[in-house]
């Protein structure tokens, strides 16, 4: 299934057609930086903030709860499913 994944911030928008494993890897392809250090989904470097749609992550121990009231979510590990904007 493809999505449309929009970067708020940087302006950009990317198509999600499945041949990434993670939307940290769209993000880099496509000229977005986020930081990141164990890409496992557990220190939380990497996290955004999701504007609108739904991911899913296998792994989410790097949020913590006030994390995810605000609706954090963990690139590394996560994958789209439907159109997403990202605050990044």
């Amino acid at each position: 299934m493809a999505y449309t994944i929009t970067f708020k911030n940087s302006g950009k928008t990317a198509q999600w057609d499945g041949s990434h494993e993670n939307l940290l890897e769209l993000a880099e392809e496509n000229g977005i930086e986020i930081d990141t250090e164990c890409e496992a989904g557990v220190c939380g470097t990497c996290k955004v903030r999701l504007l609108s749609g739904d991911v899913e992550m296998e792994v989410d121990d790097g949020l913590e709860d006030e994390d995810r009231e605000q609706n954090m979510i963990l690139p590394c590990v996560a994958v789209p499913k439907s159109d997403i904007v990202l605050e990044v």
